[in-house]
């Protein structure tokens, strides 16, 4: 059996090391930290794509669901495949990305931890229809 030993030498002659309130080296999970690296024209034109999925998403979403509640003869097998998958589009247009929208055009997010989880849960859910 090896054991290696380490030798560690912890000291410094850097006392501001020393003081952890001055100098963190560490991310601390619960003081929010801004990550994205977008400016605030970035969080803009982001705001801008986010509010154009969503509104042609629904749209065109609702558009197939009326036509084919309009024509009997779409209601083919295949045709309800694509239905579902419309129905599971148009529910994460409804429930995600007016989420995004909002935090993009904040740029920040603004519904806490818990809506974090319902954003999540809510895309996981639709999304796995598709």
């Amino acid at each position: 059996m090896v054991v290696q030993r380490w030798s560690v030498n912890f000291s410094t002659s850097d006392s501001s090391l020393l003081n952890c309130s001055t100098n963190v080296s560490f991310r601390d999970p619960l003081v929010p930290q801004d990550l994205s690296g977008l400016s605030r024209t970035g969080h803009t034109v982001v705001a801008v794509f986010l509010g154009l999925i969503f509104v042609l998403g629904f749209l065109n979403n609702l558009l197939v669901l009326l036509i084919f509640a309009k024509f009997q003869s779409l209601r083919t097998p295949i045709n309800l495949i694509l239905l579902n998958i419309s129905v599971s589009d148009m529910l994460v247009c409804i429930f995600g990305t007016p989420f995004s929208f909002a935090a993009s055009l904040h740029g920040r997010w603004l519904i806490g931890h818990h809506g974090c989880k319902w954003y999540g849960f809510a895309n996981s859910l639709f999304g796995e229809f598709a």
